[in-house]
């Protein structure tokens, strides 16, 4: 398994002309620690480029605010409590124009890598970052490129061990990139039975130890 390959930069008027794409990329930030919360906040609201529609503390919420206002850039610490950022990954890519979305966490492995794959995630970037390099992030995702870690060797065989071969079917199409309406047509699956699948995948890969991720 391999990691996904970036497409070429471009800026966002190279894309689509459509005026939606000109103008501030609209942000969602999902994070359950005040501080880093604010802080977020104020740093993402210095860039004339972003607008901060909302800063929330829990999945619920962040999951009522993309229902009810247009986001381009979801920012998802994993840890929220009773509901982790991949449960809100998921819950958002099945709205109607779904935002990007970027894992902002402090683990950065490949475990998480592998489960942001199942849960739709479009990049992961550590909280050790730079400031800048979050941003650099954000533009990113909201270009429609996608970012995340390279599975490490022993993660690989770990995964091919622990899923059958349609599961490993469907991880290597989603790592590769395609929508999970293709991969439902190209393995003859419902929607139903490919999120069932998926949901079935991601709590394998929650329940995996760190150490494989080596």
């Amino acid at each position: 398994m391999t990691a996904i390959a970036a497409a070429p930069a471009r800026h966002r008027t190279e894309i689509d002309p459509n005026p939606r794409l000109l103008a501030p990329i609209r942000l969602l930030v999902v994070d359950d620690h005040p501080a880093v919360r604010a802080g977020l906040r104020e740093l993402l609201a210095e860039e004339p480029d972003f607008e901060v529609v909302a800063a929330v503390a829990d999945a619920e919420s962040g999951m009522k605010i993309a229902e009810g206002e247009r986001i381009d850039v979801a920012i998802v610490d994993y840890q929220l409590g009773r509901r982790n950022g991949l449960w809100l990954s998921r819950k958002l890519k099945r709205l109607p124009g779904p935002p990007a979305v970027l894992i902002y966490s402090a683990y950065t492995d490949g475990l998480l890598a592998a489960a942001a794959v199942v849960a739709e995630a479009d990049a992961i970037v550590s909280k050790g970052k730079l400031g800048s390099e979050l941003c650099d992030g954000v533009r990113s995702v909201a270009q429609g490129r996608r970012a995340l870690p390279p599975l490490p060797p022993r993660l690989a065989e770990s995964l091919r061990r622990r899923f059958d071969h349609q599961e490993q079917a469907i991880f290597g199409m989603l790592l590769a990139g395609i929508v999970p309406a293709d991969v439902a047509a190209t393995l003859d699956l419902s929607t139903g039975e490919l999120e069932s699948r998926l949901w079935k995948m991601l709590r394998a890969l929650e329940a995996l130890p760190s150490s494989p991720t080596e």
